[in-house]
């Protein structure tokens, strides 16, 4: 069966609008720790979740689908499975984020039944072409079916942090420590391992240095994943969520390390594949830090280590990964004639760009400037109590505030060229 051509869905432009939404709250969020503005008690939450169900899930829905399609050689979803599934993605996102925010449990409810049904489709969807698939399955395949899986149990978990509280063993933070795992460390880190996977290498024009590596690192992800989303809750952190977090760290550092032998094996390195590589050590933050909150070894406030070790997280390691790809993929998708979003038929050679050209918009010295302010505000939440914290975050939030609109305007710009390019050969006769 011929290869399917990734198509340009809503999923992407509203991923794009979302993470600028995100940054936007995230900077008054820390603003509001400084008491420069005035508080208000839907940012937090809603911050973290404009970048997390509002960018990253955007982005997921958008191209799990079609990336599974090109894997296994099967054809690409349904039309009326996007438009359906981006109008409830969404729908429901508003309905919790306004019933989270407001105090409206019926809104909640809503809001987190339509994300969940929404998830569970997805997992079908991607079941379907695996199980119609003539072609073996690999490690990316199944860490996207992991990941489907898993984002299910973190969505039931959120249903239990709010208006319904569980009665659990770990309590209401265990609960809320599963929620996490399971949405960020399973649902969003094992699609992007398994898209990284792929896609990294293609980066470098190169062939990932080990398969074997990239298959046994898959299985200690996924084995890791369980007991990180079971452990908590149980209130078992020192063996379930331990046993966990050794496995996924494992998993993990193998990996990194097939990662780093790829890009050390070639000579020319874009700037993109240098920020996709950097960023992939700052997942070594939250890794490195669950000890001292695990075993109890308070050399700061445990609340302090949990807002540093997400820091890490989403702005090290999760951001740059969801801004590279905005770069790649809206460069590269195929532009509708029609000026309709995801609704091309047939793509013609035409509607893209030259192949071979990884956009050069990410400088090293761009690179450098990002990890640097990272690792200046990571170190202002460790020691957010101190006055000579402020030194760091304005610093560290000023530089990521530039860089991240940077990014998001090139992404965009990328997109305009191209569709003035098929414009342009459309208005030629060609």
């Amino acid at each position: 069966m011929q290869r399917q051509s990734i198509r340009f869905t809503p999923f992407h432009a509203a991923g794009a609008l979302f993470l600028v939404a995100g940054l936007a709250l995230a900077v008054y969020h820390g603003l509001e720790q400084f008491g420069l503005v005035p508080r208000l008690g839907w940012v937090s939450w809603s911050h973290i979740h404009y970048v997390t169900i509002g960018g990253f899930t955007q982005l997921l829905f958008g191209m799990l689908p079609q990336l599974t399609a090109r894997k296994l050689g099967r054809p690409l979803p349904p039309r009326w499975w996007t438009g359906v599934s981006f109008a409830g993605l969404n729908g429901g996102f508003l309905l919790l984020w306004y019933g989270r925010g407001w105090g409206h449990a019926w809104a909640f409810d809503l809001g987190i039944y339509a994300v969940w049904l929404l998830a569970l489709g997805l997992l079908v969807v991607l079941l379907r072409m695996a199980m119609r698939s003539d072609r073996a399955w690999d490690a990316t395949v199944g860490l996207y079916l992991v990941s489907a899986f898993v984002f299910l149990w973190g969505i039931t978990y959120g249903y239990g942090l709010f208006a319904h509280v569980w009665e659990v063993p770990g309590g209401w933070l265990g609960l809320r420590e599963a929620h996490v795992h399971a949405n960020a460390w399973g649902f969003l880190g094992l699609a992007a391992i398994g898209t990284l996977y792929d896609l990294f290498p293609r980066v470098l024009d190169a062939e990932l240095y080990s398969e074997r590596l990239r298959d046994y690192s898959a299985w200690f992800l996924v084995a890791g994943i369980f007991p990180l989303i079971t452990g908590p809750w149980l209130g078992m952190g020192r063996s379930v969520t331990a046993t966990g977090l050794l496995l996924f760290a494992t998993g993990f550092a193998l990996y990194l390390y097939d990662l780093v032998r790829t890009y050390l094996a070639v000579d020319s390195r874009s700037g993109i594949a240098t920020s996709l590589l950097a960023a992939q050590f700052w997942l070594l933050g939250p890794a490195g830090f669950a000890p001292f909150v695990l075993f109890g070894v308070e050399w700061v406030r445990p609340a302090f280590i949990e807002d540093g070790a997400l820091h890490f997280f989403f702005v090290g390691w999760a951001l740059p990964v969801a801004l590279a790809g905005l770069l790649l993929y809206f460069r590269n998708l195929p532009c509708p004639r029609a000026g309709r979003l995801g609704l091309a038929g047939r793509v013609d050679p035409a509607d893209l760009l030259p192949d071979g050209a990884v956009p050069a918009v990410l400088s090293r010295l761009t690179v450098i400037a990002w990890n640097v302010a990272v690792l200046l505000v990571g170190v202002g939440f460790f020691y957010q109590d101190q006055a000579w914290s402020a030194f760091l975050f304005g610093p560290g939030y000023a530089v990521l505030t530039g860089l991240w609109l940077y990014i998001v305007a090139q992404a965009v710009r990328l997109r305009l060229s191209l569709r003035r390019r098929v414009t342009g050969t459309t208005g030629t006769g060609s």
